[in-house]
């Protein structure tokens, strides 16, 4: 889930629910020092990032293996598969097998492949936080798979943390930096926007990818203008949250805005990216969420966050929008 600003005499943000210090997963060249000392348990996901989970509400299934062994990927019925350190929990080491897709584990009865963005919000913080590594990596695994250089087969060292070409070059995961911005106006109103992609009726607040050479405040300013001709100021940390669709830090801030007429112009639009925009007050917000006229991002994002944030507590969303599905 996203992590709200903390006062600096406050160590949450810097307390995850996993240990997970790159000394755990070895190097490169020897065996991982995460241990086997105690059983460690392991979770599934699929290279698209599915994650395999049980019960109502969704929860990350989970497998045991006895202390001092691997993950018994035949007796998973996993025909080959990726192995990846994720952490020390509460009760011992993490592991994620990665699997080609959905065909290539036998799941238990009750269990099924789901997506993260739909699940996320019902997981405890030590199985988000999990699931969450173990869906940036698969996708990072995905799409490394053969060296840029030379297109021969890297091999997966350091616990999964790290891919090796046969020359000793090392490749590791990346994590492209993106802004993500509540715009607020003189009238306290939220600027929210629908991208040209998008059904009719679903909105947000803007984001945008962090540029070479530019701070994130920068990025914030950059994009605001850019989308819809707005100019702002007094940008603020608002919290951030990993987000591994495919492999995005999202950071969020809050902007302010001067005068604004009522309406977003057409003419003020980026219309390769923005169909519409629009200014909403929270009483406008609320009675358009009440006639299913909108929809909003789900509650695992950080957007819904900010937006909730600015409206003051959790809103009234409906899980569809009028003639079209939300999220």
């Amino acid at each position: 889930m996203s992590s709200p600003p903390t006062p600096p005499a406050s160590s949450a943000r810097n307390e995850p629910a996993l240990q997970r210090a790159a000394w755990l997963r070895g190097s490169a060249a020897g065996e991982p020092a995460w241990g086997r000392e105690a059983p460690h348990r392991r979770l599934w996901v699929t290279l698209e990032g599915d994650v395999a989970v049980t019960g109502s509400p969704a929860a990350v299934l989970w497998r045991t293996s006895p202390a001092g062994e691997l993950p018994d990927l035949d007796a998973d019925g996993v025909a080959d598969g990726v192995e990846v350190f994720l952490g020390r929990g509460a009760d011992g080491p993490l592991v994620a097998v990665v699997v080609a897709d959905e065909d290539a584990v036998q799941l238990p009865e009750g269990a099924s492949w789901a997506d993260l963005k739909v699940v996320g919000s019902a997981l405890g913080e030590e199985d988000r936080e999990a699931a969450m590594t173990a869906v940036a990596l698969a996708r990072w695994h995905q799409r490394h798979r053969f060296s840029p250089e030379t297109g021969a087969e890297t091999e997966v060292v350091s616990s999964g943390w790290v891919r090796r070409e046969e020359g000793g070059r090392l490749h590791f995961p990346r994590t492209d930096a993106a802004v993500i911005m509540a715009v607020v106006d003189d009238r306290d109103r939220l600027l929210l926007a629908r991208g040209r992609h998008w059904p009719e009726g679903r909105l947000s607040v803007l984001a945008g990818f962090v540029e070479p050479g530019e701070t994130l405040e920068q990025a914030v300013a950059r994009e605001v203008y850019e989308e819809v001709s707005v100019q702002v100021s007094d940008v603020t940390y608002a919290g951030s949250q990993p987000w591994p669709f495919p492999a995005s830090l999202m950071v969020g801030f809050t902007a302010r805005a001067g005068a604004q007429p009522d309406e977003v112009p057409a003419t003020a639009l980026e219309h390769d990216e923005i169909a519409e925009a629009r200014w909403v007050s929270r009483e406008g917000l609320a009675a358009a969420l009440a006639a299913r006229e909108v929809g909003l991002p789900g509650p695992f994002s950080i957007a819904r966050r900010l937006i909730e944030q600015w409206y003051g507590g959790p809103l009234p969303v409906r899980d569809e929008v009028r003639g079209s599905v939300r999220d």
